[in-house]
């Protein structure tokens, strides 16, 4: 596997991460997380500095992707058939539970849950996508 293909690809399917992120979170998601602040349900301000430290995560979780994309090349073969399934896959391992658990023990409602699977969804499927569109196996001499 090529590394530095893999941290490109991972860093350039963060920032496809982060732009969903920032569209259902701000568009979708903003007057909802207002109405839950003055609630009282959510913080108005977070324990530590959110944002770098969530970029960061993104970027990271995409790195991951990345090399699981490319560790499936060879089983799955390369392309986006195989980017789709390993964002699609990751996804729902690690959003549907959280969001059901946020469904059902939290006070936030079903919306955000129901948001917040679709942000993780669609930023993995498109970060992989992503990764895998950068990503070049460098040939065996």
């Amino acid at each position: 596997m090529d590394t530095a293909r893999i941290v490109l690809g991972g860093i350039a399917g963060g920032v496809v991460y982060n732009a969903v992120s920032i569209v259902v979170n701000m568009v979708a998601l903003g007057e909802r997380y207002r109405i839950l602040q003055d609630q009282g349900i959510y913080r108005k301000q977070p324990r530590l500095p959110f944002f770098p430290i969530w970029i960061v995560m993104m970027i990271l979780v995409s790195i991951g992707l990345a090399w699981l994309y490319a560790a499936s090349r060879s089983r799955l073969g390369p392309g986006p058939k195989t980017a789709i399934a390993v964002g699609l896959v990751v996804a729902l391992i690690a959003g549907i539970p959280g969001a059901f658990a946020e469904f059902c023990w939290g006070n936030s409602g079903g919306y955000v849950a129901l948001w917040r699977v679709v942000e993780i969804v669609i930023g993995m499927v498109l970060a992989t996508l992503t990764a895998g569109w950068l990503y070049k196996e460098q040939p065996v001499q």
